[in-house]
């Protein structure tokens, strides 16, 4: 008997290390040296990311290995890289990816801005990023090895500032669906209270937030609602979660499979027809460009306000209004203008509860009664790191190298009534 317990106890033991061991070898290990620190690597339409150190060194553990794996290099004052991984790579334990980043020049010079308008510029610490909070813009600024948060009115006149440890590496500023400003950092996110003095900074584990909070989208007092993309991001789920029953509920599907038969079409054409003499993109490279600019990913947007759901649904062109009970209130056609010019972003203001759009290179208020949209003012938003709406004001950013060779960067207030 004691010879059968300790046999089977042997092949429990064998069989966990074999588990654990096909585990191990589910993952692959990329690393390598960048020449340049704090650039953030991530896997495209993932969340899994990581910072190069002082020296330009990182490592970042891959979990997929059964599709094709991108990874964008990003960093403030450097073009952005992307570098696709095949299957048959990620069948490797470890992958070397190195490079030198390029240093990005356009002149920022070239933005035309009105004096009137209420700005304020980073100066020789470059503001990285910003979000609105109850009112109050919050700016996150720094120079690669300290950074502090500024908290300034609407109208960017500055009234604290907040340091940040300096362990603390920064990478961007979110809101969550509970209204909270959070700090994101290389490997933690940081949720700051600063209402109250002394102002705090509350860690949390980076992949442990984005995968429980990242799809949120906002919460009422009986459920939470939540966007999730699939697909690479070509399709869209909403559903909610009765927060005491914890029972999910569909809402809404955006199915963008339709721009996967455009996409292989384009590459059968492409391979059919290759460039002249050798000259041109890529197959891969091209696969990526009619991926990400001709089949943008799926724009649907689906959100709170007076204490209705509204759900822009852009397969069919149509605004839904329903209550919390899910009854449709109103559904009308969304007008365009020229669906060419559109660009898929929505905007809320938090404050005033409108929404807006951006056709051509003019941000449009978005009438919900009757879908009609109205432009309220000349904007390219592709020139801008972020913009946003709050309180009938537009509040852009931007950031980059001027032709001297100097990084500038600025948050701008422009009056849309």
């Amino acid at each position: 008997m004691k010879r059968i317990a300790l046999k089977r106890q042997l092949l429990l033991l064998l069989t966990m290390v074999a588990i654990l061991y096909g585990r191990a070898q589910n993952k692959t290990l990329v690393y390598g040296n960048l020449g340049v620190e704090n650039v953030n690597i991530s896997v495209l339409n993932t969340q899994n990311g990581t910072v190069s150190d002082a020296k330009g060194h990182y490592k970042l553990l891959l979990t997929e290995k059964n599709k094709r794996i991108n990874l964008h290099y990003s960093c403030i004052g450097y073009q952005d890289t992307v570098v696709s991984l095949l299957q048959k790579q990620l069948e490797k334990d470890s992958i070397n990816i190195s490079f030198k980043m390029q240093k990005q020049k356009y002149a920022l010079e070239e933005v035309s801005v009105l004096a009137e308008r209420p700005r304020f510029e980073g100066g020789r610490n470059i503001i990285v990023d910003f979000e609105m909070y109850d009112g109050t813009v919050c700016m996150l600024q720094g120079n690669g090895n300290n950074y502090r948060l500024l908290l300034a009115d609407e109208e960017l006149a500055v009234f604290d500032t907040l340091p940040i440890r300096k362990d603390i590496k920064p990478v961007l500023l979110l809101k969550d669906c509970l209204g909270n400003c959070q700090l994101v950092a290389a490997d933690s996110v940081y949720e700051i209270h600063y209402k109250d003095k002394p102002y705090t900074y509350i860690p949390v584990e980076r992949r442990h937030y984005f995968s429980t909070m990242g799809d949120c989208q906002f919460m009422t007092d009986k459920h939470l609602y939540f966007r999730v993309g699939w697909m690479g991001g070509l399709a869209t789920s909403f559903y909610r979660i009765d927060i005491e029953t914890k029972q999910l509920e569909p809402l809404f599907v955006d199915d963008g499979s339709d721009k996967l038969v455009d996409i292989a079409d384009e590459m059968r054409f492409a391979a059919l027809h290759p460039p002249e003499n050798g000259r041109g993109p890529t197959l891969s490279l091209w696969h990526e460009f009619v991926r990400g600019a001709w089949f943008c990913k799926s724009a649907a947007y689906l959100a709170l306000a007076d204490d209705k759901l509204v759900y822009f649904d852009h397969n069919v062109g149509l605004i839904r209004q329903s209550d919390l009970d899910l009854n449709e209130l109103s559904a009308c056609v969304i007008d365009y203008q020229n669906e060419n010019d559109w660009k898929p972003y929505i905007l809320q203001d938090l404050k005033t509860n409108k929404f807006y759009t951006f056709i051509s290179c003019w941000l449009h208020e978005i009438d919900l009664s009757t879908g009609q949209t109205i432009p309220k003012t000349r904007l390219d938003v592709d020139l801008f790191n972020k913009v946003t709406v709050y309180g009938g004001h537009l509040y852009i950013m931007k950031r980059g190298q001027t032709s001297t060779g100097d990084i500038k960067s600025f948050v701008e207030r422009i009056d849309l009534d």
